[in-house]
This record gives C-alpha cells, sequence and structure tokens, in this order.
C-alpha cells in the first residue's frame, strides 16, 4: 500500500512539474504575442512612415508608353503649382490595385516627391481643383474623375477611416472630403457655406 501511495505521490510530483512547465510557456506565448504585436505595428508604422512624401493619383487612365512625368507636370500645370521635375520628384510609378472589383479602373499612380513640405504643398495645390477630369489632361471621351490623396498603407486604419468617411459623405450628400497631415485632420464640405 505504501508502494503504491509513493506512486501517486511521484505521478502527482511529475504532474505539478508539468503544471508549472505549461503556466511557464503560457508566460512566455502571452510574451511572444505581445512582442509580436509590437513588432506589426511597427510595421505598419514605418511602412506608412516611408509613403510620408508620396501621393496617389487616381483616375488616370493607362496609354500604352505613356509619360508619368508628362501627366504629373499636366497636373501641376492645372493646378498652379510651381514644380521642377528634376530637384522635386523622387519616381513616379503606377501601382496594381488588389482585389479590385471594377474591372478596367485604372492603376493608381504614386508620386514620390523629394520632401515632405513639397508633398503637402503638392497635394493641397491637386485637391483645389474642383471636378477634374481625365479629359482635361488630353484623354478625350473620358470623364472620370481624377482626385489625389496621400498614399496610405492597404492596412492603414486610416485609409479605411477615409473610406468609410467618404461613404457616409456621400451617403449624406457631401461634395468633397479630405484628410490633411496624414489622417490628423478630417473635414467635408456640404456646399460652399457648409463645412463639417
Amino acid at each position: 500500500m505504501e508502494s503504491c501511495i509513493n506512486t501517486i505521490v511521484d505521478r502527482i510530483n511529475d504532474l505539478d512539474k508539468e503544471v508549472s512547465k505549461v503556466n511557464s510557456y503560457q508566460i512566455e506565448l502571452n510574451d511572444l504575442k505581445q512582442k509580436i504585436n509590437e513588432l506589426s505595428e511597427g510595421t505598419l508604422r514605418n511602412d506608412q512612415w516611408v509613403r510620408r512624401s508620396n501621393i496617389q493619383i487616381n483616375g488616370i487612365p493607362h496609354k500604352k508608353c505613356e509619360n508619368l512625368i508628362q501627366i504629373v507636370k499636366s497636373l501641376a500645370s492645372k493646378s498652379g503649382y510651381c514644380s521642377n521635375p528634376d530637384t522635386d520628384i523622387d519616381f513616379v510609378t503606377r501601382v496594381a490595385i488588389k482585389n479590385d472589383s471594377v474591372e478596367n479602373k485604372p492603376r493608381p499612380i504614386i508620386l514620390k516627391m523629394q520632401a515632405r513640405y513639397k508633398k503637402d504643398d503638392f497635394l493641397s495645390s491637386l485637391r483645389k481643383i474642383k471636378n477634374l477630369k481625365a479629359s482635361d489632361l488630353g484623354y478625350a471621351g473620358v470623364n472620370t474623375s481624377i482626385y489625389a490623396n496621400d498614399h496610405l498603407t492597404t492596412y492603414n486604419t486610416r485609409k479605411s477611416l477615409l473610406n468609410e468617411a467618404r461613404r457616409r459623405a456621400k451617403e449624406k450628400g457631401f461634395m468633397y472630403c479630405w484628410v490633411l497631415s496624414q489622417g490628423k485632420t478630417m473635414g467635408s464640405l456640404k456646399n460652399q457655406y457648409t463645412i463639417d
């Protein structure tokens, strides 16, 4: 009987050790989850930081052998922004659209300026153009609206917030919805006299 009790006590001690290991692993797992979350948030912040001097231009149709620098020059001219592409522009490219539900939608143009303040100035001047259409830039018969915004990351909640704000602004009859300084300020315009 005593040996049976000793065996049970030994098994209980072994189980206590295993429970301690599991508890230790659980603590380690929770720490690792927290570190992964911190790294993910840091990566998302860094991804947005890299885009701080970028403008995303939507609505410009793709042409074979297009000159994106020339398109940017045309936009600068239309908006009254004085630009020197040789010193102001880092690069211009088109990017793919993920999970786009509308086929034949033109891919956005990403413009990276050499300095963030130049991006802010150019973006501000582009937003002052009312009802800019592709036909205004020489795309005959194409009436898609052209608009420009900060180039936000796909996972950036501000992008989701901006999209939701635009959807609601459209429902409420607002003409415009915008974000300044990468999501720090937001406004909408119902008519020329009402700002929300």
